[in-house]
């Protein structure tokens, strides 16, 4: 009496194989997918940051008697009006709540995801070093005045969602007592972000030529660079004057002449949604 044999179907290596590299594929597209998305997530939360705080400073110079921004209690002033989350944030596993009398100590090795933050905005941006006092900023050395002092502040672009390290995802910004608002770069390595990446946010410089022809004024708008990084754009325009942050770029004459007017102006990205 024969035994009849059974065979169970399987797959050959072949198949695996090929399942495999599939499999590899996908992963590799969703993480680049991934990637694309948090790159323009963060660009355009780089871009909130400044706009918020432009607009802060503005507003702060402007009400202030002598035009400068406040010395003291600069948290409190942001925390009145800013449009913050009422929620706790998690830090080391603990639910925690940011406060103004929070103190930091940052260096370039600071893991902000274990640091509690003076603020965070309702789009869950995070504020740190904002309960620091005003002093002179290394990275403005041949800046004058108001120009070369003021407070260091640290931005976290994607709140607990990120990484919370120094220019992946958190970048410093430089609030002068003038009121300029200024994106601070690496000074050392060859690292490209902040104010000297495009990667971080957009700028050109506009001047306005100011002409006589005959009884006539007119103006004529010129635009000087386009799309640049915030350093060259700055530097060009006249906006930062330190000869350290602008190595490599001095003021363009035409923005150096009494007859012309260049305007710094800041590129809105195009704002991309979680889901």
């Amino acid at each position: 009496m024969k035994t009849e044999k059974k065979f169970r179907k399987a797959f050959t290596l072949a198949e695996i194989v090929i399942t495999i590299i599939v499999l590899g594929i996908v992963v590799a597209v969703t993480m680049k997918i991934t990637e694309t998305k948090i790159s323009r997530v963060n660009r355009y939360n780089y871009y909130a940051a400044y706009t918020v705080l432009s607009d802060l400073a503005a507003e702060l110079s402007y009400e202030s008697e002598d035009g400068t921004i406040p010395t003291s209690n600069l948290c409190a002033t942001f925390e009145e009006r800013l449009n913050l989350s009422s929620e706790d944030v998690l830090v080391n596993d603990t639910e925690r709540t940011p406060s103004c009398s929070i103190g930091h100590s940052i260096n370039a090795s600071t893991d902000f995801t274990t640091i509690v933050p003076n603020l965070v905005a309702r789009n869950g941006i995070r504020f740190y070093n904002l309960s620091s006092i005003p002093s002179a900023i290394s990275q403005l050395n041949g800046a004058t005045g108001n120009d070369l002092t003021g407070y260091t502040i640290y931005v976290d672009l994607d709140g607990q969602r990120g990484k919370g390290e120094l220019w992946n995802d958190v970048f410093p910004f430089y609030l002068t007592i003038s009121g300029r608002v200024i994106p601070a770069y690496p000074t050392t390595g060859s690292t490209l972000a902040g104010g000297n990446s495009k990667d971080s946010m957009l700028f050109s410089v506009r001047y306005d030529e100011f002409l006589t022809e005959g009884n006539i004024d007119k103006r004529e708008e010129h635009w000087l660079v386009k799309s640049t990084t915030f350093k060259e754009a700055a530097c060009k325009s006249g906006y930062v004057k330190s000869v350290v942050y602008c190595s490599g770029y001095t003021i363009d004459t035409n923005c150096s002449q009494d007859t012309s007017d260049c305007i710094l102006v800041p590129i809105r990205p195009i704002k991309y949604l979680w889901k």
